[in-house]
């Protein structure tokens, strides 16, 4: 018979080796004193730090603070109440840091005890993984800026795209993201990369339109991001913010559906990003009309020279989305005859190289065209 069980992973102290921690009694209390369920002998954890007891919800746990001098955090934000608590959720007592997970059991049929029927931990962790964890911890990420620009090659916006800012590890976001991916961090990793873009957008220019995205899981868990995001408009409220979703989300119908009646709450902008890239769903575009549809750059790279069927395609979308009143927004435009082309088919606005390569500044563009 299958069951689940709770459990911590990290790592403790100055180890380089990944724990895993079972929850199996509550209260399960964590602390430097001898005797308890976790013991974390470690200065700035406290001698009685927090403890989980179980929740009314089958799906989730009970975290509080025992009055520790250093604090417990859920997902880097300091609890000061019982909190409840999920599968995924990174949570730190004072900077130790763990990852609540959910793993199945077998329950024996023939014994009274309980088997836990897990795989082993891996003998060989991803590379970067202890370094990875310590970058979340210190929000070791930094931004660049790639423009966007009009049919006149005047900026309109920027999008912001993340990158890793700690020693050891790359900073272009795709490694960071295997890594991630592999440590089943992608949605905190994603969440801290769009906290500190638009932390530094807002302070060079407060009233910018910057266009962000998200990673595809993060549509998995809308409560979560929904959440994040109404903390970010609350914290940075002038800058113009355009949230960009995958084509390969837009088809959740329902969850983008409430994502676009949240974000008109928080006076965001949607976009439907990498359009064309794979299935390119037309019905989600009249059901949930995003304000732009970004055209990926493999329909938009060599369009100058590419096959009339396929420019015929691209024009019957732009058609498309001007009788639905929503803006096109061309990436991968590399030479002025891709620019001139587009620009004649009805699209509005465009970004890659041949406007401005991405920068850690707000350089205005000067195309060259």
């Amino acid at each position: 018979m299958a069951a689940k069980a709770w459990f911590l992973e990290g790592f403790i102290g100055d180890s380089k080796v990944m724990r895993r921690i079972r929850l199996d009694t509550f209260p399960f209390r964590v602390g430097r004193q001898e005797g308890l369920a976790l013991r974390l002998d470690i200065a700035g954890v406290s001698r009685n730090h927090a403890e989980f007891t179980e929740s009314d919800q089958d799906d989730r746990l009970i975290l509080r603070d025992l009055n520790s001098t250093n604090g417990t955090y859920v997902n880097r934000e300091r609890i000061t109440a019982p909190t409840a608590v999920q599968e995924g959720d990174i949570i730190h007592f004072a900077d130790q840091e763990f990852r609540l997970m959910v793993l199945a059991i077998q329950m024996a049929s023939d014994v009274d005890r309980t088997q836990v029927g897990i795989d082993t931990l891996p003998k060989k962790l991803p590379q970067g993984a202890r370094e990875f964890q310590q970058m979340l911890i210190s929000g070791a990420v930094g931004v660049a800026f790639q423009p966007i620009v009009d049919v006149e090659g005047r900026l309109f916006a920027f999008e912001l795209l993340g990158r890793g800012a700690f020693p050891g590890l790359p900073s272009a976001p795709y490694p960071l993201f295997q890594i991630a991916e592999s440590l089943e961090l992608e949605v905190p990793f994603s969440d801290l990369l769009r906290r500190r873009a638009v932390e530094l957008a807002a302070t060079l220019d407060p009233h910018g339109r910057f266009f962000f995205n998200i990673h595809p899981r993060e549509i998995e868990q809308p409560d979560r991001l929904l959440a994040s995001l109404t903390e970010l408009r609350h914290n940075f409220p002038t800058p113009r913010l355009v949230l960009e979703i995958h084509e390969g989300a837009v088809t959740k119908g329902p969850t983008i559906r409430r994502i676009r009646d949240h974000l008109n709450q928080l006076d965001i902008g949607l976009a439907y990003d990498d359009f064309g890239a794979g299935q390119a769903r037309l019905l989600e575009l009249t059901e949930v009309p995003p304000d732009y549809v970004k055209f990926d750059m493999a329909l938009i790279q060599g369009i100058d020279t590419a096959p009339e069927n396929k420019r015929h395609m691209l024009k019957l979308l732009q058609d498309l989305l001007n009788d639905l009143g929503i803006q096109s927004l061309a990436e991968g435009v590399e030479t002025p005859t891709e620019f001139e082309l587009l620009r004649a088919m009805g699209i509005t606005l465009f970004q890659g190289y041949l406007f401005g390569k991405p920068s850690n500044t707000l350089a205005v563009p000067h195309p060259s065209r």
